[in-house]
């Protein structure tokens, strides 16, 4: 026999699909050919958080994590793995480098990680080549003044005499999706302002309870607390039907253009993934979306499960591109004198 080292090639385990996974990730050695490096053994996943800890995406994976872990098999744990910064894009561009062997998986922002491009900004990571496992929630938008506020609907909001929209950042998804809207209510430009900064859109909301000023647009499930508390008051959401009970959707109102505005949480690996391994992560991923358990939790901590294949999300980030793309021109940056 040749004295050259034997290396392996994975072949499919004869095993139920829960297993698979940590099968195939624990071999070492499953057949062999000369010349190939041994697979190496995989126990764990990081599960890259591009935020900071207690923010909605790190509740989200935290939640999720052991129910994906489960529904994978006992031999591979998941770690939630922080790495804030950059709006998100270290963590982003840490996902698309990393090996492609199951090892890195991420939680990505859409369409907050599509509009650095659509802004002509460069980015360091492609989402079109990622390898999308799936979607876990959708978020819509809601539309937002003061308890105490004399804009009552849509009427009232072009018929004001000056409109502040507190918003996050430029580049942020909030920001977007409030300049979108502005567009096709064709609210006078000349008399609205984009008053942003704010570090994130609880400080927003907080804003406009405080008076600086007199819209917001802002997810569900960070309006929510404003509304039970009678802080804050809802005009419309994006989301069509309604997820707020009584509360109309733009759709409904007239504005169907605006219903794809959102904060998508989608999970993903880096490029180039094992078609097999992505099929079965997939798999694990929607197992563990549809634990009756999981559904529970999720529904008790605030949570928009809304689960979509891989598949689909490939042709969702496309259709995010398109969208977005369509609206470039009304993306400015508020803080440039052009944009005053």
């Amino acid at each position: 026999m040749s004295s050259k080292r034997k290396a392996c090639r994975l072949r499919r385990p004869i095993i139920g699909t829960s297993r698979f996974f940590a099968a195939l990730l624990a071999a070492s050695v499953l057949s062999c050919t000369e010349g190939e490096a041994p697979v190496p053994r995989l126990e764990s996943i990081s599960i890259v958080i591009p935020y900071r800890a207690g923010g909605g995406f790190d509740r989200s994976v935290r939640l999720f994590a052991p129910f994906f872990e489960r529904a994978l098999g006992e031999q591979v744990q998941i770690l939630p793995d922080n790495s804030p910064g950059a709006g998100g894009r270290l963590g982003a561009v840490k996902v698309y480098r990393a090996r492609p062997d199951g090892s890195t998986l991420g939680i990505f922002n859409l369409p907050g990680f599509v509009l650095p491009e659509v802004l002509g900004e460069t980015v360091e990571y492609d989402l079109r080549q990622l390898s999308w496992i799936g979607r876990l929630e959708s978020e819509d938008y809601v539309l937002l003044v003061a308890n105490d506020s004399p804009i009552e609907d849509l009427d009232g909001l072009r018929a004001a005499q000056r409109l502040t929209f507190l918003s996050t950042g430029y580049g942020s998804t909030v920001l977007a999706a409030s300049q979108i809207l502005a567009d096709q209510l064709q609210l006078d430009s000349e008399d609205t302002v984009f008053l942003t900064g704010y570090t994130g859109t609880a400080d927003s909301l907080v804003g406009l309870m405080r008076g600086d000023g007199n819209v917001a647009l802002a997810p569900i499930s960070s309006a929510l607390p404003y509304l039970e508390s009678g802080d804050l008051r809802p005009l419309a959401v994006s989301g069509h039907p309604s997820r707020l009970p009584g509360v109309p959707s733009l759709a409904e109102l007239g504005y169907p253009e605006l219903t794809p505005l959102n904060v998508q949480r989608a999970l993903a690996g880096p490029p180039d993934m094992d078609p097999e391994l992505l099929e079965t992560l997939r798999a694990a991923f929607l197992a563990a979306v549809s634990n009756r358990e999981f559904l529970q939790r999720a529904e008790s901590a605030g949570m928009i499960v809304a689960p979509t294949s891989g598949e689909a999300v490939v042709t969702e980030v496309e259709a995010s591109f398109g969208y977005y793309e369509r609206f470039r021109s009304d993306l400015t940056n508020p803080n440039t004198s052009a944009a005053r």
